[in-house]
C-alpha cells in the first residue's frame, strides 16, 4: 500500500489505528487528548531507534516523549500525510538523508543551524563525522542531528566457507557463483530482500552502481533503463534463483529472520542487523558469521537522525535537547554494539571495534558505499520503480520493458516537478 494508491481517508484512519495499536489509546492527531501536551517522536523501528527512542523517554526531567515505532514505509506514509496538511501532529521525525533532502525541500523540517550553535559546545556536536553531517544537510543547512551511520555489508557463514574452502566473494560473478555453490533445498544460497518499495531499492542499489551506471544522470534523467541498467536487474534476477523462500514479501526483519535461523547463508544486510545474528535470545548461528564489504563496494550507505518538524507547537530547543541529550557520547557508546556511531571518537574507538568485531568491515564498507541518489523525490518515484524492478525479477514482464516503464513513470513524475524546464 502506498500514498498513491490509498486515500486519504484511509491512511487518516490507519493513523488512528497505529496509535491505538501501540498503546496510545487516542489518535495522534488529537493534541487536547494528551494532558501533558507530551512531545510525540515518529520512527522507524530497529533495535538501535529503540535505544534511542528509549533515551528520548528520560532525556529531559519532567518532559513526556510518547515514541511511535512502525515499520519504515507505513512511517513514510503517516509523515507524509501529518506534514503536507501542515499538522502538528508529530514534533519529532525519524530521517535519513534521502528523506531530509525531500522534507526540508518541501519545508516540512526547522532548520537547526541556530541550535546547533547554540549547544554545540554542551553535546560536543562537532564530533559528528563530516560524511554524517553532509548526508543530514541539505542546501547549507543542518535538518537533523545523526544517531547512525548505516552501511549494507556482505555477512556470509565464515563456518561454512571455511569447511568448503572457501573466501568472501571478490566481484559480483564470484558472489552469484557462491549463491549457486551453497544453495540446497534446506538453506538458500543467499538472501535477497525485495518488498517494495525501500527493501528493493537497497538490494538493486548495489546491482545497479556494480554493474550498471548509477540511476540518474546530472540532468536527473533516468539511466537505469540503459544497457548497463538490465544487466544489472537481470543479475539481480538471476541470483533469486538462489535465495530463501518468500524473498519477494521479504525486508529487512525477514531476511535478517532467516541469516538468524540457519536458513541462508549469505547476502547483503544492513550493519545494523549484525549484533542480531550473535543474539543468543534470537540466532541459532552465535558465532558462525562474518563481515566484509560488498563485493566491488558502491552498495548503499546512509545517516539516519531526528528533526524537528516545521509545524511543531513545542519549544524547538526542548526538542532539539530531547535529540541532542539521547545522542550525546556516552548513550552512543552504551549503544555502539547496535550501531555503527557518526560520532568521530567513538568511530575510531580501540575497545569498541574489540568489542563489535563487525566494525571493522562496517568501517571500510562506509567507505566504499553510495548513497542514495541525493534527489528529494527518490522514494517517490521510488516507489514505481521498485514495482516495475520485482516485476522483472519475478519474471511477470521482461527486465528490459518493466524498466523502460519505470523510467518513464519515472520521468513523467519529475517533469510535473520542474526537473525538465
Amino acid at each position: 500500500m502506498s500514498i498513491q494508491d490509498t486515500s486519504r481517508r484511509t491512511v487518516i484512519k490507519q493513523m488512528g489505528a497505529t496509535a491505538l495499536a501501540l498503546g496510545g489509546g487516542t489518535l495522534l492527531g488529537a493534541r487536547s487528548a494528551f494532558a501533558a501536551d507530551p512531545v510525540q517522536l515518529i520512527s522507524h523501528r530497529y533495535p538501535a531507534l529503540e535505544f534511542w527512542a528509549g533515551k528520548m523517554k528520560t532525556a529531559l526531567p519532567g518532559v513526556d516523549v510518547n515514541a511511535q515505532l512502525i515499520p519504515f514505509e507505513k512511517m513514510g506514509e503517516l509523515v507524509t500525510i501529518a506534514m503536507s496538511s501542515k499538522s502538528a501532529t508529530f514534533d519529532i521525525v525519524y530521517v535519513i538523508d534521502s528523506t531530509v533532502a525531500s522534507y526540508a525541500r518541501n519545508g516540512w523540517l526547522r532548520p537547526l543551524d541556530d541550535l546547533w550553535a547554540k549547544y554545540k559546545k554542551e553535546f560536543a556536536l562537532d564530533d559528528f563525522s563530516d560524511a554524517a553531517m553532509k548526508m543530514c544537510s541539505y542546501k547549507g543547512h543542518i535538518y537533523a542531528i545523526p544517531g547512525t551511520v548505516n552501511t549494507m555489508m556482505f555477512y556470509y557463514r565464515k563456518d561454512l566457507f571455511d569447511a568448503a574452502g572457501k573466501t568472501p566473494p571478490k566481484t559480483m560473478a564470484e558472489y552469484q557463483a557462491l549463491a549457486k555453490s551453497f544453495h540446497t533445498p534446506a538453506r538458500a544460497g543467499t538472501i535477497d530482500c525485495l518488498k517494495p518499495s525501500d527493501a528493493t531499492l537497497n538490494e538493486a542499489h548495489w546491482y545497479m552502481n556494480t554493474i550498471g551506471a548509477g540511476w540518474f544522470d546530472d540532468k536527473w534523467k533516468p539511466i537505469f533503463n540503459n544497457a548497463r541498467g538490465v544487466r544489472a536487474i537481470e543479475a539481480l534476477k538471476d541470483t533469486t534463483k538462489y535465495a530463501q523462500r518468500g524473498f519477494a514479501t521479504a525486508a529487512n526483519d525477514e531476511c535478517t529472520i532467516a541469516l538468524q535461523q540457519d536458513a541462508a547463508v549469505m547476502g547483503q544486510q544492513w550493519a545494523t542487523r549484525a549484533r542480531s545474528v550473535d543474539d543468543p535470545k534470537q540466532s541459532r548461528v552465535i558465532g558462525k558469521f562474518d563481515w566484509t564489504p560488498m563485493p566491488e563496494g558502491k552498495a548503499r550507505v546512509l545517516t539516519d537522525g531526528y528533526a524537528i518538524s516545521a509545524f511543531s507547537k513545542q519549544d524547538p530547543d526542548k526538542l532539539f535537547r530531547i535529540m541532542a541529550t539521547a545522542t550525546r557520547e556516552a548513550n552512543m557508546r552504551e549503544a555502539a554494539a547496535m550501531l555503527v556511531p557518526p560520532r568521530k571518537s567513538l568511530l575510531q574507538d580501540p575497545e569498541l571495534r574489540a568489542k563489535n568485531r563487525f566494525y571493522a568491515a562496517a568501517a571500510q564498507a562506509i567507505e566504499t558505499g553510495v548513497p542514495f541518489p541525493a534527489l528529494p523525490e527518490f522514494y517517490a518515484v521510488g516507489e514505481f520503480i521498485s514495482r516495475r524492478i520485482l516485476q522483472a525479477v519475478t519474471g511477470e514482464m521482461p527486465v528490459k520493458e518493466a524498466l523502460d516503464k519505470a523510467a518513464s513513470e519515472t520521468e513523467a513524475y519529475l517533469g510535473t516537478r520542474g526537473y525538465y524546464k
